[in-house]
Formats: structure tokens, sequence, C-alpha cells
């Protein structure tokens, strides 16, 4: 199993935004709610560096004739 290096940081969030992100990842603690949160942002980073590095390769077939 792997073990993962964890730190306790403190900081000062709003706590409306926290609700919200607990909402929509459905997490049952902030902790959980910031990590999710947080593993969300990073998959989106590398999904679009993925997409800008296949930008403007390969073709688009118009099938519909516009």
């Amino acid at each position: 199993m792997n073990s993962v290096l964890k730190v306790r940081k403190q900081f000062i969030l709003d706590p409306e935004k926290i609700k919200s992100v607990r909402e929509i990842v459905k997490a049952k603690t902030d902790t959980e709610a910031i990590n999710r949160a947080m593993d969300i942002v990073i998959a989106n980073s590398k999904i679009m560096n993925i997409l800008k590095s296949i930008k403007g390769k390969g073709k688009i077939k118009d099938i519909y004739g516009s």
C-alpha cells in the first residue's frame, strides 16, 4: 500500500465556498472536500495540457456540409 506524506496547513477560507464544494463533491468532511477539489483541479490541468498539445493535429471532416 502506498503511503502519502500529509502535512498540516492552516488556511483562512470562506465557509460558504467550503460548504458548496462539500455538496458538489459529496464529501463528508471539509478536508475530504478540499482534497477532492484539489484532485479535480489537477486532473483538469492535465486534460487541458493534453488538449493544447493535440490542438491543430488531425483533420475533422465536416459531415454536415456547413
